[in-house]
């Protein structure tokens, strides 16, 4: 029986509406590579972006580049018959070789840069996510690390989310890292290897989609709709997703088989609808316009593992708003600026109009907040003049 072969790979990456508006570059990666006669790689890689991590852009490029690299050496040696092979590489080999080389190649940079003679090198300042997905023509893989995401697209239309991370609360973090080495085992829980012949196509993503849609059903037909779209009418659409969604950056790689999707009347005449206003009006297909701060309270509701994480990154921000209740109001006006500040604004004391939120962020926004109080202990009496 023939399989019909991968085609179409393409892959976009654009800076975040939130970090245009702040000067900052972009933080994600994406790349589409042929790595053998009939292996291809998609890559997406995310950049964690914060002070912390200000060369994350720089590390996010080179994770894309040491991710290509490891494949096609593996590919030389492994032939793709061997899927239990391929299977064990994934899980382990393959994602150690990737660390390795990503490190030396952070290291290298880093020598390169005038600070280093004056600042301890960590390869926490290039810290980024990874996801990589094999093709090839009976099966198709993935592996990484991070809160990446992979859609499915069978040949009767049918999407369903086939990877995303799953945190243990226990972790404390918003998400795995590549500069974490110890968590290199975690790779693992992120292995898949299954046969492509149900697939039809599969569209990868940096965390700055999902985020974006009110819902993972929005989420699912939007990724069905970016199989109509190519070249820069792909690029718009993208603008207008993170513009009108999270604010961060994003990316996609995307690959079909070159049998596509059964749709129907209704839902090709509703893809190609988008795709011609796209292309003649620069706009983009959006299912529901999402409230900012809404929508932050469904993602962090959504997966409770990464609240205590995500609030703990804004202690800072607990501290401003207490002292200064204008600068809180100030944020909620264009909660579009900092969808989670506005949040923790938006529970500041004495807000107007406290959201609803799920009892597990009510739990540590509290505890948050209390936890700002003792810092800044008592309010002092003036001085007498």
């Amino acid at each position: 029986m023939v399989r019909p072969a991968w085609t179409g790979a393409r892959h976009c990456s654009v800076i975040g509406a939130a970090h245009r508006r702040q000067g900052k570059p972009c933080q994600d990666a994406s790349r589409v590579c042929q790595v053998g006669p009939e292996l291809q790689l998609l890559l997406v890689s995310d950049g964690h972006g914060s002070s912390r991590y200000r060369l994350s852009d720089v590390g996010s490029q080179l994770a894309c580049a040491a991710a290509e690299e490891s494949v096609a050496a593996l590919a030389r040696t492994l032939s793709l018959q061997d899927q239990d092979g391929w299977r064990r590489q994934l899980a382990q080999e393959l994602p150690a070789a990737i660390q390795q080389r990503w490190l030396r190649a952070i290291e290298e940079h880093w020598s390169s840069q005038a600070a280093s003679a004056d600042e301890a090198f960590s390869s926490a300042l290039y810290g980024c996510t990874l996801g990589l997905v094999l093709l090839s023509p009976d099966w198709w893989g993935c592996t990484g690390i991070g809160d990446w995401d992979l859609v499915e697209i069978h040949a009767d239309g049918d999407a369903r989310l086939a990877n995303q991370e799953q945190l243990n609360n226990a972790t404390g973090e918003a998400t795995l890292s590549l500069c974490q080495s110890e968590a290199l085992g975690a790779w693992s829980s992120r292995v898949q290897l299954q046969s492509a012949l149900p697939t039809t196509a599969l569209v990868l993503c940096t965390d700055g989609v999902r985020k974006s849609c009110a819902t993972d059903e929005d989420f699912l037909q939007l990724c069905q709709q970016m199989l109509e779209i190519q070249g820069e009418a792909l690029v718009q659409g993208l603008e207008e997703i993170t513009a009108q969604g999270s604010g961060d950056d994003v990316s996609v790689a995307i690959a079909q088989r070159s049998e596509p999707p059964r749709r129907g009347k209704a839902g090709i005449l509703t893809a190609l609808g988008a795709a011609a206003a796209l292309i003649a009006g620069g706009l983009w297909w959006w299912p529901k316009a999402p409230d900012p701060l809404a929508l932050e309270i469904q993602q962090l509701c959504q997966h409770p593992e990464r609240i205590e994480a995500s609030l703990k990154q804004r202690r800072q921000q607990f501290l401003a708003f207490k002292s200064s209740p204008a600068q809180a109001q100030a944020l909620l006006d264009h909660p579009e600026r900092d969808p989670l500040g506005a949040l923790i604004a938006s529970n500041a004391p004495g807000a107007k109009a406290e959201p609803k939120v799920c009892p597990a962020l009510e739990q540590a926004l509290r505890a948050q907040w209390e936890a700002a109080s003792e810092t800044q202990g008592p309010s002092r009496a003036p001085a007498r003049p």
